[in-house]
Order: C-alpha cells, then sequence, then structure tokens
C-alpha cells in the first residue's frame, strides 16, 4: 500500500481560543507539516458548515439554524453530541480513518470507544488526567486504545501505576508562540497603568471556576500583606472573569479585606484596549471612549496575544491556585514570558513546576470529591503567604536571575515539536491496514434475539452472557466496562442515566446531579437490543457507501 495514513483529530474546534483547540492546532499544523498524513479534524463547537483557515480537512459538529427540529432534539438529546458523537459517524464515513484521536476528559471522547466502527480504527488518546485515583470506568476505557499518551510526568505515573499497558509517555502543551521573554522592561510596562505603577504584581490565569480557589488564593495574599510593612505595594492581578460559573468575586473580595490591592482585566467594548482595575462590577465606564463601557474579559471575548503577552509582562510572580489540573497551561505561558512560577504540588502542577524550576506550594490536605472519586488538594495558604514573602525580600537582582532560569526551563521542557515527534513516533509505529479488511469489509447486519422467557428464573451472570452474545451480538465486550456495569446495575436493580444509546460508559460525574432509575432484565435488553439496531444502521450505511465506491470504479483507491 502506498498511500498514506489518514488520522482523524477529534477536539474542540482549531479555531476557538481554548485550551483543547490551541494544543490541537499546533499539534495538527506539525503532523501537516511533515506530509506524511491525511489529516481531519472533527471540531467540537462549531457548526456543521464551517470552513477552517487550516490545510486539512475539517467537519463541523453542530446543526445548522436551518437543520429540522428533529436534528436539533438529537444533538441536543446527549451531551456527548455536543462533544462530536453528533457527527462522529458521518466524519468516519467520508474520510475513513486509519486513526482516530482525542485529547480531552474522559467524557468528551467515550464515544469514540464504543462507535460501532471502533474495528475499523487505532484509538489514540491523551485524557485530561488531573486528580488521582481514576474512576474505574475511565481506566478501562483507556487500556482500550491503542495508545495512550499524558499531558504530565505526573498524570503518566498515575496511569502506570493504574495498571494502563499502553501508555506511550507524555506529549505536554507548550505556550503560544507569541508570549516572549521581557521581563527587562516591566517598570516601563507598569508605568502605563496608574494601578500598577510602583508596585510589585502577583499575577494569575485561571477561569473563574470551581476547582480554581481563588478563595484561598485570596486568603493566602490577605496573610502576605499582613507580613509586609507597606501593603499599598502590592497588588493580586487576576486575569478571570464575572459573573461566570464560578466564585462571587466581591464577596470573597470583602470577607480577605483586599479590595483596594486586587486589580481584573477590563476590555473597553469599543475600542478593545484592556486595562487593570480594582473590582467594580462586570463592567466599568471605559478611559480608552467616551461613554462606552469596559467589561471583565471571559472565554467570549477574550484578549488577543499580543494584549496576554502584555498582561505577563506585568507579573513579578505568577502563581496557580487550584485543586487539581489537566495540565495548567498559564504557568508555562508566564514562564515563557519570564516571569517565576508558583503552583499547589498536586496533580499535572507537581511535574510542571518542578520543570520550571519553580516554588511548590505544599497542600494541607487532600480530599475525596463526591462527583469523580478523586482525590483534590487543599492548599496551606500560610505557607503560601510564606513563600510570597520569601520571594519579594529575596530582591531585584534575585528575582531577575530566577526569571532568566525560567525562561531557560520553558525552552528546555516545553517544545511544541518535541510533543509533535512524540504524537509522529506513535502514528509511525501503527500497521496501516489494507481497507478491506476494516471500511470497505463486507458490512456486518447481525439480528439480535428476543428476551429470554421467564428471565426471573435465570442467574445474573448467564442473562448477560446471554444479551451480550446474542442480542449485542459483541462477545468481546464481555472484557470491556459495560459487562462489568451491566452485572452492577442488575445486582443493585437501578442505574444512573440508563440511556441505551450512551449506557456503555456512565460519566460518573452525572451521578451526583441525576436520581437512579429501575434496572432490570428488560431495562438491560433494551440496552443491547438497542446498541445493536445502532451499530446495524451505522453497518448498512457504510455497506451503500461501498457500494457506491464499487458503482464508482473507486475501489481500486482503497487497496
Amino acid at each position: 500500500m502506498n498511500r498514506k495514513k489518514r488520522i482523524l483529530f477529534c477536539t474542540e474546534a482549531t479555531s476557538l481560543n481554548t485550551g483543547y483547540a490551541g494544543y490541537s492546532r499546533e499539534i495538527l499544523s506539525y503532523l501537516h507539516s511533515t506530509n506524511k498524513y491525511e489529516i481531519a479534524e472533527l471540531g467540537a463547537y462549531a457548526p456543521r458548515d464551517a470552513r477552517s483557515e487550516f490545510p486539512w480537512t475539517f467537519f463541523g459538529n453542530m446543526p445548522l439554524d436551518s437543520d429540522s427540529d428533529d436534528s436539533k432534539k438529537i444533538y441536543q438529546s446527549s451531551t456527548s453530541n455536543s462533544f462530536g458523537e453528533y457527527r462522529f459517524a458521518e466524519a468516519c464515513l467520508s474520510f475513513l480513518p486509519d486513526i482516530v484521536c482525542d485529547i480531552r476528559d474522559f467524557w468528551m471522547m467515550e464515544f469514540q470507544q464504543r462507535s460501532a466502527f471502533r474495528p475499523f480504527y487505532h484509538w489514540v488518546i491523551m485524557p485530561t488526567v488531573d486528580a488521582a485515583p481514576q474512576a474505574q470506568n475511565w481506566l478501562m476505557t483507556y487500556n482500550e486504545a491503542e495508545a495512550c499518551l499524558s499531558y504530565s510526568d505526573w498524570a503518566g505515573e498515575v496511569l502506570e501505576n493504574a495498571g494502563i499497558s499502553n501508555y506511550k509517555g507524555s506529549a505536554p502543551p507548550s505556550a503560544h508562540r507569541g508570549l516572549t521573554f521581557q521581563y527587562d522592561n516591566k517598570d516601563t510596562l507598569k508605568s502605563e497603568y496608574s494601578t500598577l505603577k510602583d508596585k510589585f504584581v502577583i499575577g494569575t490565569v485561571m477561569r473563574n471556576q470551581r476547582r480554581k480557589l481563588y478563595p484561598d488564593l485570596f486568603e493566602a495574599f490577605s496573610k502576605f500583606l499582613s507580613k509586609v510593612d507597606d501593603p499599598s505595594k502590592y497588588v493580586l492581578y487576576c486575569h478571570t472573569s464575572f459573573p461566570d460559573m464560578g466564585w462571587d468575586i466581591p464577596e470573597i473580595l470583602m470577607d480577605n479585606e483586599i479590595s483596594n490591592n486586587v486589580v481584573f482585566t477590563y476590555v473597553c467594548q469599543e475600542t478593545k484596549k484592556v486595562f487593570p482595575h480594582p473590582f467594580a462590577g462586570p463592567t466599568v465606564p471605559s478611559p480608552f471612549a467616551e461613554n462606552s463601557l469596559a467589561a471583565m474579559s471571559n472565554v467570549k471575548a477574550g484578549v488577543t496575544i499580543e494584549q496576554f503577552n502584555k498582561i505577563y509582562g506585568l507579573f513579578d510572580l505568577y502563581v496557580q491556585y487550584a485543586n487539581s489540573e489537566g495540565f495548567g497551561l498559564p504557568q508555562v505561558e508566564a514562564a515563557a514570558c519570564g516571569v517565576p512560577v508558583m503552583s499547589v504540588d498536586y496533580s499535572a502542577m507537581t511535574s510542571v513546576i518542578r520543570k520550571l524550576g519553580g516554588v511548590p506550594l505544599k497542600p494541607k490536605s487532600l480530599y475525596k470529591e463526591m462527583e469523580t472519586g478523586c482525590m483534590r488538594a487543599v492548599p496551606d495558604n500560610d505557607y503560601t503567604a510564606e513563600k510570597f514573602e520569601q520571594f519579594f525580600k529575596m530582591g531585584q537582582e534575585g528575582r531577575n536571575e530566577l526569571s532568566k532560569k525560567t525562561y531557560e526551563n520553558f525552552q528546555k521542557f516545553f517544545k511544541w515539536e518535541e510533543s509533535g515527534k512524540q504524537w509522529e513516533k506513535i502514528f509511525d509505529e501503527l500497521p496501516l491496514k489494507n481497507w478491506s479488511e476494516t471500511w470497505m469489509s463486507k458490512p456486518k447486519i447481525l439480528s439480535p434475539d428476543g428476551p429470554v422467557q421467564n428471565w426471573k428464573q435465570y442467574k445474573i451472570h448467564d442473562l448477560v452472557e446471554h444479551l451480550f452474545n446474542h442480542v449485542l451480538c459483541d462477545p468481546s465486550k464481555t472484557k470491556a466496562y459495560i459487562y462489568q456495569r451491566m452485572m452492577r446495575d442488575l445486582r443493585y436493580g437501578y442505574a444512573y442515566n440508563p440511556n441505551p444509546l450512551t449506557y456503555e460508559n456512565d460519566a460518573s460525574f452525572n451521578t451526583a446531579v441525576t436520581t437512579p432509575d429501575k434496572f432490570d432484565y428488560e431495562k438491560a435488553y433494551e440496552v443491547c437490543y438497542n446498541l445493536r439496531l445502532q451499530a446495524n444502521k451505522l453497518e448498512q450505511k457504510r455497506g451503500e457507501i461501498l457500494l457506491n465506491r464499487i458503482n464508482e470504479e473507486r475501489l481500486g483507491d482503497f487497496q
């Protein structure tokens, strides 16, 4: 076979300004530059008719306003549809991938493992392992992949210790190429803003969400201010938003009595210029345009990379204060600008902060999160306040040296090219199968048996074996998580969110906000029966495409 391997990357659309989109954009650009692969992207949160600015095939995932109400209802019927399942089968049948990849959370990628087309492609994943231990269903799903990578070395250790035999190493993200080292002009940058002129600035870039610990950060900063001779010289700069899905910013500012020492990024709605300002609500009068407002930066109305570069340049110290991180990219972005870093010593931050030569901030304790069963960190705010104090006592010359060393460590350990090579190596090692064995093979339309009569007379194990062998018609699934889950749910007599088409992998974060439904053999039969019908429908569609290819005399293209 002379053809190139075909890679379908499932991610948030690379046109977006998100962490997943940015990582995918860089890795796909690197892979495309090798000229070794045919590449396609299935972009979540992009409409079906979207066109990509990048030189690879693009499939938007969202329905259009002009689509039928039935199509929109299908899209809204399951959260996995918004992550890409809505158009995954269509993208596969159009592109015929040899490899399918994903770099997101378990619940964003699991549909690729349970797809009826799974036998036709290699599956390569890099899940965002942000805490330990990982849920059993996550781990069993990860082991179904041909290769599994991680964002951080810490996450890799978690996966290896949990028995992930297909783990291949870490491929961490790096900073945006527009971020530059600029430690020597901080005073000039700060002098542009009265709120920062002649001040020392501790900065953070974190979305206002539950796991970003703004209450603890504000408390640690307040404790730090109580230790210094002149608190007015110090500012905490928070690049975040309000209102959002997280903390009540004004309340925790008042609780810690630090409102005069904390500033936030505001963006002029008319000129798009940015400036730091003490919190005064979601909007404030803009200093750049008469009768115009400035709003706090948010994920929908953010800042340009040039503006971000300037914001990082204002920081003397960067701090990442979260109960866990899949990676915590702002740590690396700050380092790319020569800003020394401190981070909570847990999850991915543990390995990132050490590679940057920064200061690990020890947790006071760990607690078990109900929704996921993972451990999360509680930082020691007194310890953090002491580290802030030590940093500013070292003097300007010492801080400048630390800036240079931080930047050198960034250049040493975080390179897009090295992470791209890691993906390239894995893709090259996977065997290229003849399409006659995969996408162009004879469709398998299988007939499920009817339900067992008098099923209450049989043992649960025997019922489940029959369901998998003769209704789902897929004995290989007895080694997958769906088998264990069905045995468990039948023993318990209930199940959370037993949607027949998404039952195969349950997302544990949903169990905290839903109530269980009755689950018995009849429900289990419905699950297996509907999964088989779904597989038959997809196989029938694949058969139609195969026939069209043959009629077009193009079968030779697929050898």
